[in-house]
């Protein structure tokens, strides 16, 4: 899924002062974190009972409480404990110790405080800990709205603008074509599209939609279990689960509520949700919402997730492992066949979330499975939109067809939700059709990221760990030369956004380009020549 980096927020996560900078946790504001977060799931403690020397255990906190308290730190930090550090944490303490030790990397430690690239045609004002006057007056207006949230967001809104750069965040598209879109008035090339295979404007797939919306109006008006199905959804999810090879597939109306929905509906009390560090903010915030264990594993590593596996499983009556086809962030993949080896090893449930992979990968683009020729039926659920590769919007999940059955008259998102709509749904129909009838698009694809990776590498461009998918991140090391680097791109008709802390550590703030099989050679060769310049211009 994609993943939100809106100005000082991870997506989903409420933004509490301590968080806004990487030097700007307390000792207290981490003490105060670790003593909600204890209490929360504590069966005797409370706030107000607890102080530093509290035992965790003398609390009633038992390996999966401590566990779920290690899983809600890591979402408020943006930090991954690794398993050596757990032991010997006996109180809170212990605890707040290691996060203050331990919640940036080296590289972010060693960085200093954040200094934005100068411009000679734009000097930059003096820093000032005052607040702006603007954000003084809204926290000084209507009390009901004073939320520490929303004066971290003013104040970070504020110093954008102090520092003349422009907020990168919600700028409006005025009209897209194909790979060009218009942004404040001029024509740019936008990278910021998942769109990856050029259907949300193929005319079969828009005319489709217009059929739909004359049979059965621009909305289905109820949810699916009771009025709001139709013909077209019965025909895209027979056509996606014939498409992805699975027994039964059924459409969601949304892809983040699908997976925000499953795990707490599917895993309670006695099971497990074991799920890449990396995983997207809507797996772990079914995670957290769930009664079950959860616990995160290193990115990309079955060998971990072996060892975890053969510690835990024992433990649990059932257990899930949460992976993604394709990582929205870095756009790199998991080996999928040994994480099939490892959850086959250990009796474990496979869950795929293939919103980046459906159509991007393997050579008919029908996902992760296409691309290492692995069989679907060796896992077990497999998640995916149809708002990228498809060109509509909405979500699903496939698999074997009885549980899909279950999942498809019991999920919350799906009983309580309007249905997908039927120019949606039609678009999605005739996208999968299109794909089938014009098997170019997913090699080209292919081709342009391809393209941008080598032409990248000639221009010693860090491109971290993406390889054969279309998402490309450009890691530039801070999140004010992200922000910079992405407003100067704006100004020589390229737009890629930024991607900021706390959705990746400061040190690895980057640029982020979508590859579609509508860019043109041109295109990705003015994209890297400009990225490559503005580099360089922003350095020191």
């Amino acid at each position: 899924m994609g993943t939100m980096t809106g100005v000082g927020v991870a997506y989903g996560e409420a933004v509490v002062a301590d968080r806004m900078s990487p030097r700007s946790h307390s000792r207290e504001s981490i003490e105060r974190v670790v003593f909600e977060e204890v209490a929360r799931v504590s069966p005797t403690a409370t706030i107000r009972t607890l102080v530093p020397e509290s035992s965790l255990a003398g609390c009633g906190i038992d390996t999966a409480r401590f566990l779920d308290v290690i899983t809600r730190v890591e979402g408020r930090y943006q930090m991954r404990f690794r398993d050596e550090w757990l032991h010997g944490i006996r109180t809170c303490a212990d605890l707040i110790e290691c996060i203050a030790a331990r919640m940036f990397d080296e590289a972010d430690r060693a960085a200093g405080p954040t200094v934005l690239p100068s411009r000679s045609t734009r000097p930059l004002p003096e820093r000032t800990s005052a607040r702006p006057a603007a954000v003084k007056a809204a926290a000084a207006g209507d009390e009901r709205f004073a939320f520490p949230e929303c004066v971290a967001l003013e104040e970070r809104l504020a110093g954008l603008e102090a520092a003349g750069l422009e907020n990168p965040f919600l700028r409006a598209n005025e009209q897209v074509h194909g790979r060009t879109a218009r942004v404040g008035g001029r024509d740019v090339v936008s990278f910021t599209s998942f769109d990856y295979l050029g259907l949300a404007g193929h005319p079969d797939v828009t005319r489709a939609a217009k059929e739909a919306i004359d049979r059965f109006g621009c909305s289905a008006s109820a949810s699916r279990m009771v009025g709001g199905n139709n013909t077209i959804l019965d025909e895209l999810d027979a056509e996606l689960a014939r498409f992805l090879g699975t027994e039964r597939a059924v459409v969601f109306p949304c892809g983040y509520g699908t997976n925000a929905s499953l795990f707490n509906h599917l895993f309670g009390a006695g099971d497990l949700i074991l799920y890449d560090e990396l995983a997207h903010n809507s797996i772990m915030q079914g995670a957290g919402a769930s009664k079950a264990g959860k616990r995160s594993f290193r990115h990309n590593d079955p060998e971990q997730l072996d060892g975890l596996l053969r510690d835990l499983r024992s433990q649990y009556k059932r257990v899930v492992v949460a992976i993604e086809g394709v990582y929205s962030m870095d756009g790199d993949y998991p080996d999928l066949p040994k994480f099939i080896e490892v959850k086959k090893r250990h009796d474990a449930l496979l869950y795929v979330d293939e919103a980046h992979s459906l159509g991007t990968m393997g050579p008919e683009g029908r996902g992760i499975c296409d691309f290492f020729g692995c069989d679907p039926a060796d896992g077990d659920l497999w998640m995916g939109t149809i708002s990228k590769a498809l060109g509509a919007g909405g979500g699903y999940l496939a698999g074997g067809e009885r549980l899909i059955r279950y999942l498809g008259y019991t999920t919350p998102a799906f009983v309580f939700s309007t249905a997908c709509s039927p120019p949606n749904a039609a678009a999605a129909l005739e996208g999968l059709r299109v794909i089938q009838r014009e098997p170019w698009r997913v090699t080209r694809l292919r081709e342009r990221s391809e393209l941008f990776l080598k032409l990248a590498a000639d221009c010693d461009l860090d491109t971290g760990e993406s390889s054969d998918t279309p998402v490309i991140p450009v890691i530039v090391g801070s999140s004010s030369r992200a922000i910079l680097v992405s407003q100067m791109l704006l100004e020589r008709g390229i737009n890629a956004r930024p991607i900021l802390y706390p959705a990746v550590r400061e040190s690895a703030a980057r640029v982020r380009f979508f590859i579609t099989s509508e860019h043109s050679e041109e295109q990705i060769v003015q994209a890297v020549e400009a990225v490559a310049e503005v580099m360089a211009a922003t350095q020191g």
